[in-house]
Protein backbone atom coordinates (compact mmCIF):
# COMPACT_ATOMS: atom_id res chain seq x y z
CA UNK A 1 0.00 0.00 0.00
CA UNK A 2 1.22 3.13 -0.81
CA UNK A 3 1.81 5.76 2.05
CA UNK A 4 1.39 9.56 2.08
CA UNK A 5 1.73 12.29 3.41
CA UNK A 6 -1.41 15.09 2.88
CA UNK A 7 -0.84 19.50 3.59
CA UNK A 8 -3.56 21.68 3.00
CA UNK A 9 -4.31 25.12 4.64
CA UNK A 10 -7.62 24.11 4.75
CA UNK A 11 -8.66 21.41 7.64
CA UNK A 12 -12.15 20.39 5.25
CA UNK A 13 -9.82 19.76 2.41
CA UNK A 14 -7.32 17.10 4.46
CA UNK A 15 -10.22 15.93 5.41
CA UNK A 16 -12.47 15.00 2.11
CA UNK A 17 -8.62 13.84 0.40
CA UNK A 18 -7.93 11.59 3.33
CA UNK A 19 -11.11 9.79 2.65
CA UNK A 20 -11.46 9.68 -0.92
CA UNK A 21 -7.88 8.44 -0.45
CA UNK A 22 -8.92 5.57 2.12
CA UNK A 23 -12.23 4.76 -0.52
CA UNK A 24 -9.57 3.91 -3.38
CA UNK A 25 -8.60 1.21 -0.98
CA UNK A 26 -4.76 1.67 -1.91
CA UNK A 27 -3.09 4.46 0.01
CA UNK A 28 -2.57 4.81 3.73
CA UNK A 29 -2.09 8.49 4.91
CA UNK A 30 0.74 8.37 7.64
CA UNK A 31 0.71 12.59 7.88
CA UNK A 32 -1.48 15.82 7.75
CA UNK A 33 -0.10 18.93 8.16
CA UNK A 34 -1.56 22.71 7.81
CA UNK A 35 1.58 24.41 6.06
CA UNK A 36 4.52 23.89 4.16
CA UNK A 37 7.00 23.97 6.91
CA UNK A 38 5.11 21.38 8.84
CA UNK A 39 5.07 19.28 5.85
CA UNK A 40 8.95 19.67 4.67
CA UNK A 41 9.52 18.38 8.10
CA UNK A 42 7.43 15.37 8.55
CA UNK A 43 8.37 14.21 4.89
CA UNK A 44 12.01 14.17 6.12
CA UNK A 45 10.40 12.32 9.24
CA UNK A 46 7.81 9.83 8.02
CA UNK A 47 9.24 9.68 3.92
CA UNK A 48 6.17 8.61 2.68
CA UNK A 49 5.82 7.73 -0.65
CA UNK A 50 4.20 10.69 -2.06
CA UNK A 51 3.05 14.18 -0.65
CA UNK A 52 0.13 15.58 -1.78
CA UNK A 53 0.56 19.56 -1.71
CA UNK A 54 -1.82 22.40 -1.81
CA UNK A 55 -0.27 25.30 -4.26
CA UNK A 56 -2.00 28.10 -1.42
CA UNK A 57 -0.81 27.46 1.76
CA UNK A 58 0.63 30.82 4.20
CA UNK A 59 4.07 30.93 4.52
CA UNK A 60 5.94 28.27 2.56
CA UNK A 61 3.29 27.10 -0.22
CA UNK A 62 2.99 23.77 -1.99
CA UNK A 63 5.54 24.99 -4.91
CA UNK A 64 8.47 25.74 -2.88
CA UNK A 65 7.38 22.52 -0.41
CA UNK A 66 8.39 20.70 -3.51
CA UNK A 67 11.34 23.13 -4.55
CA UNK A 68 13.16 21.74 -1.06
CA UNK A 69 12.14 18.34 -1.66
CA UNK A 70 14.01 18.67 -5.10
CA UNK A 71 17.49 19.89 -3.50
CA UNK A 72 17.33 17.59 -1.23
CA UNK A 73 18.17 13.08 -1.70
CA UNK A 74 14.40 12.54 -0.74
CA UNK A 75 12.53 9.61 -2.77
CA UNK A 76 9.05 11.41 -2.24
CA UNK A 77 6.70 11.90 -5.08
CA UNK A 78 4.89 14.59 -5.51
CA UNK A 79 1.23 15.73 -6.70
CA UNK A 80 -0.07 19.17 -5.99
CA UNK A 81 -3.80 19.59 -5.28
CA UNK A 82 -4.97 23.40 -6.22
CA UNK A 83 -8.08 25.64 -7.35
CA UNK A 84 -5.65 27.16 -10.38
CA UNK A 85 -7.32 26.40 -14.13
CA UNK A 86 -5.83 24.18 -16.16
CA UNK A 87 -3.47 26.69 -18.18
CA UNK A 88 -2.00 27.52 -14.93
CA UNK A 89 -1.07 23.99 -13.63
CA UNK A 90 0.70 22.87 -16.60
CA UNK A 91 3.15 25.49 -15.47
CA UNK A 92 3.33 22.71 -12.27
CA UNK A 93 3.48 19.82 -13.83
CA UNK A 94 7.12 19.72 -14.27
CA UNK A 95 7.66 19.76 -10.56
CA UNK A 96 5.38 17.19 -10.03
CA UNK A 97 4.66 13.84 -10.55
CA UNK A 98 1.05 14.90 -11.12
CA UNK A 99 -1.50 17.18 -10.22
CA UNK A 100 -5.73 16.98 -9.10
CA UNK A 101 -7.83 20.14 -9.55
CA UNK A 102 -10.40 21.77 -6.93
CA UNK A 103 -13.18 20.14 -6.29
CA UNK A 104 -11.59 16.76 -6.15
CA UNK A 105 -13.13 14.63 -8.97
CA UNK A 106 -13.03 10.55 -8.25
CA UNK A 107 -12.10 9.10 -11.73
CA UNK A 108 -9.34 11.78 -11.99
CA UNK A 109 -7.96 10.98 -8.03
CA UNK A 110 -8.10 7.19 -9.15
CA UNK A 111 -5.91 7.78 -12.19
CA UNK A 112 -3.37 9.99 -10.28
CA UNK A 113 -3.21 7.13 -7.35
CA UNK A 114 -2.39 4.48 -10.62
CA UNK A 115 0.31 6.67 -11.49
CA UNK A 116 1.66 6.99 -8.00
CA UNK A 117 2.06 3.19 -7.55
CA UNK A 118 3.55 3.00 -10.58
CA UNK A 119 6.09 5.50 -10.49
CA UNK A 120 6.62 3.72 -6.49
CA UNK A 121 6.94 0.28 -8.22
CA UNK A 122 9.21 1.99 -10.65
CA UNK A 123 11.59 3.50 -8.35
CA UNK A 124 11.95 0.55 -6.43
CA UNK A 125 12.47 -1.34 -8.75
CA UNK A 126 15.38 0.66 -10.41
CA UNK A 127 17.08 1.12 -6.87
CA UNK A 128 19.20 -1.86 -6.76
CA UNK A 129 20.53 -0.64 -10.50
CA UNK A 130 21.19 2.44 -9.26
CA UNK A 131 23.67 1.14 -6.45
CA UNK A 132 25.10 -0.72 -8.73
CA UNK A 133 25.91 2.10 -11.10
CA UNK A 134 26.93 4.08 -8.48
CA UNK A 135 29.45 1.59 -7.93
CA UNK A 136 30.98 1.63 -10.81
CA UNK A 137 30.56 5.55 -11.57
CA UNK A 138 32.66 6.07 -8.29
CA UNK A 139 35.53 4.00 -9.89
CA UNK A 140 35.11 6.29 -12.65
CA UNK A 141 36.27 9.20 -13.53
CA UNK A 142 34.06 12.32 -13.68
CA UNK A 143 32.68 13.25 -16.93
CA UNK A 144 34.05 16.39 -17.72
CA UNK A 145 31.51 19.37 -17.63
CA UNK A 146 32.04 22.41 -19.76
CA UNK A 147 30.28 25.77 -19.55
CA UNK A 148 30.45 28.34 -21.44
CA UNK A 149 28.96 31.95 -21.48
CA UNK A 150 31.53 33.93 -23.42
CA UNK A 151 29.59 33.85 -26.74
CA UNK A 152 26.76 31.68 -27.01
CA UNK A 153 25.49 30.61 -23.34
CA UNK A 154 26.51 26.20 -24.07
CA UNK A 155 26.64 23.35 -21.29
CA UNK A 156 27.58 20.08 -22.62
CA UNK A 157 28.83 16.96 -20.85
CA UNK A 158 31.68 14.80 -22.44
CA UNK A 159 30.00 11.76 -24.20
CA UNK A 160 26.49 13.05 -23.27
CA UNK A 161 26.35 15.88 -25.49
CA UNK A 162 24.51 19.66 -24.98
CA UNK A 163 22.02 20.32 -22.70
CA UNK A 164 18.92 22.43 -24.92
CA UNK A 165 17.50 24.84 -23.52
CA UNK A 166 13.67 24.22 -23.05
CA UNK A 167 12.21 28.02 -22.84
CA UNK A 168 14.73 31.18 -23.15
CA UNK A 169 13.63 32.18 -19.31
CA UNK A 170 15.48 28.65 -18.30
CA UNK A 171 18.54 29.33 -19.92
CA UNK A 172 18.29 32.93 -18.73
CA UNK A 173 17.85 32.11 -14.58
CA UNK A 174 21.06 29.46 -15.57
CA UNK A 175 23.16 32.55 -17.11
CA UNK A 176 21.97 34.83 -13.67
CA UNK A 177 23.01 32.09 -11.59
CA UNK A 178 26.27 31.17 -13.19
CA UNK A 179 27.62 34.38 -13.36
CA UNK A 180 26.95 35.29 -9.81
CA UNK A 181 28.86 32.22 -8.98
CA UNK A 182 30.15 32.11 -5.28
CA UNK A 183 26.90 33.59 -4.40
CA UNK A 184 23.35 32.07 -2.98
CA UNK A 185 20.59 34.95 -4.52
CA UNK A 186 17.48 35.41 -2.78
CA UNK A 187 14.56 34.55 -4.28
CA UNK A 188 12.77 37.67 -4.34
CA UNK A 189 16.03 39.02 -6.33
CA UNK A 190 15.55 36.62 -8.81
CA UNK A 191 12.09 37.55 -9.21
CA UNK A 192 12.89 41.20 -9.53
CA UNK A 193 15.83 41.02 -12.04
CA UNK A 194 14.03 38.25 -14.24
CA UNK A 195 10.55 39.20 -14.16
CA UNK A 196 10.34 42.65 -13.24
CA UNK A 197 6.91 43.60 -14.77
CA UNK A 198 5.24 40.32 -13.17
CA UNK A 199 2.39 39.68 -10.92
CA UNK A 200 4.65 38.59 -7.86
CA UNK A 201 2.70 35.19 -7.31
CA UNK A 202 3.00 34.40 -11.37
CA UNK A 203 6.74 35.16 -11.53
CA UNK A 204 7.31 33.30 -8.43
CA UNK A 205 4.99 30.01 -10.37
CA UNK A 206 7.71 30.81 -13.25
CA UNK A 207 10.71 30.26 -10.96
CA UNK A 208 9.72 27.43 -9.95
CA UNK A 209 9.22 26.44 -13.54
CA UNK A 210 12.71 27.26 -14.70
CA UNK A 211 14.02 25.55 -11.84
CA UNK A 212 12.10 22.59 -12.36
CA UNK A 213 13.64 22.36 -16.00
CA UNK A 214 16.91 23.18 -15.13
CA UNK A 215 17.19 20.24 -12.61
CA UNK A 216 15.38 18.13 -15.22
CA UNK A 217 17.88 18.72 -18.24
CA UNK A 218 20.74 18.57 -16.16
CA UNK A 219 19.35 15.02 -14.37
CA UNK A 220 19.75 13.77 -18.20
CA UNK A 221 23.19 15.14 -18.64
CA UNK A 222 23.86 12.42 -15.47
CA UNK A 223 23.59 15.62 -13.00
CA UNK A 224 21.49 15.60 -9.71
CA UNK A 225 20.80 18.50 -7.72
CA UNK A 226 21.98 21.07 -10.81
CA UNK A 227 20.15 24.05 -8.58
CA UNK A 228 20.58 24.46 -4.88
CA UNK A 229 17.69 26.12 -2.95
CA UNK A 230 18.33 27.23 1.14
CA UNK A 231 16.77 30.00 2.86
CA UNK A 232 14.97 30.97 -0.41
CA UNK A 233 18.22 31.46 -2.22
CA UNK A 234 19.35 29.74 -5.09
CA UNK A 235 23.02 28.75 -6.28
CA UNK A 236 24.21 26.50 -8.96
CA UNK A 237 26.10 23.05 -7.80
CA UNK A 238 29.58 24.19 -7.45
CA UNK A 239 30.42 22.48 -10.51
CA UNK A 240 28.46 24.69 -12.49
CA UNK A 241 29.82 27.33 -11.15
CA UNK A 242 33.38 26.59 -13.04
CA UNK A 243 32.82 28.51 -16.27
CA UNK A 244 35.24 30.42 -19.34
CA UNK A 245 33.78 33.34 -17.62
CA UNK A 246 34.76 32.26 -14.15
CA UNK A 247 38.67 31.45 -15.67
CA UNK A 248 38.77 34.31 -17.71
CA UNK A 249 37.69 36.78 -14.76
CA UNK A 250 40.10 34.76 -11.96
CA UNK A 251 42.88 35.28 -14.85
CA UNK A 252 42.28 38.70 -15.03
CA UNK A 253 42.57 39.91 -11.81
CA UNK A 254 45.67 37.77 -10.84
CA UNK A 255 47.51 39.94 -13.96
CA UNK A 256 46.85 42.52 -11.24
CA UNK A 257 49.33 41.21 -8.82
CA UNK A 258 52.71 41.79 -8.71
CA UNK A 259 54.77 40.27 -11.92
CA UNK A 260 51.69 38.62 -13.34
CA UNK A 261 51.38 41.06 -16.52
CA UNK A 262 54.59 39.16 -18.39
CA UNK A 263 53.46 38.22 -21.95
CA UNK A 264 52.86 34.81 -21.51
CA UNK A 265 50.20 35.17 -18.74
CA UNK A 266 48.53 37.89 -21.27
CA UNK A 267 48.78 35.95 -23.74
CA UNK A 268 47.20 32.71 -22.01
CA UNK A 269 44.00 35.06 -20.55
CA UNK A 270 43.37 36.94 -23.67
CA UNK A 271 43.02 33.33 -25.49
CA UNK A 272 40.37 32.65 -22.57
CA UNK A 273 38.07 34.96 -24.22
CA UNK A 274 35.78 33.94 -27.09
CA UNK A 275 33.07 36.42 -27.14
CA UNK A 276 31.57 39.30 -25.33
CA UNK A 277 29.68 37.58 -21.95
CA UNK A 278 25.92 36.59 -23.33
CA UNK A 279 26.78 37.23 -26.61
CA UNK A 280 23.35 36.83 -28.34
CA UNK A 281 21.15 37.51 -25.19
CA UNK A 282 19.68 41.35 -24.02
CA UNK A 283 20.34 40.78 -20.53
CA UNK A 284 19.87 43.96 -18.84
CA UNK A 285 20.85 42.92 -15.46
CA UNK A 286 24.19 41.65 -17.22
CA UNK A 287 24.93 45.28 -18.57
CA UNK A 288 27.39 46.01 -15.49
CA UNK A 289 29.16 42.28 -16.01
CA UNK A 290 29.77 43.05 -20.11
CA UNK A 291 31.50 46.15 -19.36
CA UNK A 292 33.81 45.08 -16.82
CA UNK A 293 34.63 41.66 -18.82
CA UNK A 294 34.89 44.09 -22.07
CA UNK A 295 37.13 46.51 -20.41
CA UNK A 296 39.19 43.86 -18.92
CA UNK A 297 40.26 41.93 -22.60
CA UNK A 298 41.05 45.42 -23.84
CA UNK A 299 43.10 46.35 -21.09
CA UNK A 300 44.69 42.84 -21.84
CA UNK A 301 44.86 43.57 -25.02
CA UNK A 302 46.56 47.12 -25.01
CA UNK A 303 49.07 46.29 -22.54
CA UNK A 304 50.05 43.18 -24.82
CA UNK A 305 50.72 46.03 -27.40
CA UNK A 306 52.67 47.58 -25.38
CA UNK A 307 54.91 44.76 -24.25
CA UNK A 308 55.49 43.85 -28.22
CA UNK A 309 56.44 46.99 -28.81
CA UNK A 310 59.17 46.76 -26.54
CA UNK A 311 60.27 43.38 -27.85
CA UNK A 312 59.67 45.07 -31.02
CA UNK A 313 58.02 41.82 -32.48
CA UNK A 314 55.72 43.91 -34.29
CA UNK A 315 53.97 40.92 -36.20
CA UNK A 316 52.22 39.76 -33.12
CA UNK A 317 52.19 43.58 -32.03
CA UNK A 318 49.86 43.98 -35.37
CA UNK A 319 47.48 40.86 -34.50
CA UNK A 320 46.98 42.14 -30.84
CA UNK A 321 46.06 45.61 -32.17
CA UNK A 322 43.80 44.08 -34.61
CA UNK A 323 41.63 42.11 -32.17
CA UNK A 324 42.03 45.20 -29.73
CA UNK A 325 39.99 46.74 -32.80
CA UNK A 326 37.49 43.96 -33.10
CA UNK A 327 36.18 44.84 -29.46
CA UNK A 328 36.57 48.33 -29.79
CA UNK A 329 35.96 49.51 -33.50
CA UNK A 330 36.46 53.69 -31.97
CA UNK A 331 39.46 52.95 -30.09
CA UNK A 332 41.60 55.56 -30.98
CA UNK A 333 44.53 53.86 -29.31
CA UNK A 334 44.20 50.71 -31.52
CA UNK A 335 44.69 52.66 -34.73
CA UNK A 336 47.69 54.14 -33.16
CA UNK A 337 49.75 50.81 -32.31
CA UNK A 338 48.59 49.24 -35.53
CA UNK A 339 50.35 52.57 -37.83
CA UNK A 340 53.76 51.74 -35.15
CA UNK A 341 53.45 48.59 -35.79
CA UNK A 342 53.09 48.40 -39.70
CA UNK A 343 55.61 51.50 -39.51
CA UNK A 344 58.39 49.34 -37.37
CA UNK A 345 57.56 46.54 -40.39
CA UNK A 346 58.51 48.44 -42.60
CA UNK A 347 54.83 48.21 -44.36
CA UNK A 348 54.22 52.30 -44.77
CA UNK A 349 51.56 51.70 -47.28
CA UNK A 350 49.15 49.75 -44.46
CA UNK A 351 50.31 52.56 -42.06
CA UNK A 352 48.39 54.86 -45.16
CA UNK A 353 45.31 52.59 -44.92
CA UNK A 354 44.82 52.32 -40.85
CA UNK A 355 44.38 56.17 -40.88
CA UNK A 356 42.03 55.78 -43.36
CA UNK A 357 40.10 53.28 -41.70
CA UNK A 358 40.25 55.04 -38.40
CA UNK A 359 38.76 58.20 -40.55
CA UNK A 360 35.92 56.19 -41.91
CA UNK A 361 35.19 55.12 -38.73
CA UNK A 362 35.29 58.66 -36.59
CA UNK A 363 33.21 59.73 -39.82
CA UNK A 364 30.60 57.90 -38.61
CA UNK A 365 30.87 59.44 -35.00
CA UNK A 366 30.87 62.81 -36.52
CA UNK A 367 34.54 63.27 -34.87
CA UNK A 368 37.61 64.17 -36.04
CA UNK A 369 41.19 62.44 -34.78
CA UNK A 370 42.72 63.62 -31.97
CA UNK A 371 46.18 65.95 -32.41
CA UNK A 372 47.76 63.15 -30.97
CA UNK A 373 46.72 60.71 -33.59
CA UNK A 374 47.39 63.51 -36.32
CA UNK A 375 51.21 64.31 -35.07
CA UNK A 376 51.68 60.37 -35.00
CA UNK A 377 50.49 59.95 -38.38
CA UNK A 378 52.19 63.03 -39.74
CA UNK A 379 55.76 62.04 -38.11
CA UNK A 380 55.27 58.35 -39.74
CA UNK A 381 55.23 60.05 -42.97
CA UNK A 382 58.10 61.83 -42.74
CA UNK A 383 60.09 59.25 -41.40
CA UNK A 384 59.32 57.38 -44.12
CA UNK A 385 59.98 59.93 -46.94
CA UNK A 386 63.17 60.54 -44.80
Amino acid sequence: MITALLADDEAHALSLLELLLHQTGEVKVIGRCGNGIDAIAQIARLKPDVAFLDIEMPGMNGLEVAERLGSSACDTQVVFVTAYDRYAVSAFENDALDYLLKPLEVDRLNRTVGRVKRAVARKKSEAPEQADAGKVAADKPPAELQVQLLGEIQVSVEGRGRLKWRTSKEKELFAYLAVHYGSRIHRDVLLDELWPDEHYQKAKVYLHTCVSYLRRDFRQLGMEDAVIYEDEKYSLAPQLERSDYREFVDAAAGLLQPGGSNAEQLERTVNLYSGRLFRSEDYQWADDEIRHTEAAIEAQLLRLTQLYEEQRDYGRMIAAGRRLLQHSPYNEEAYRILMKAYAGSGKHDEVYRVYEEMERRLDELQIQASDMTVSLYEGLRVRKRG
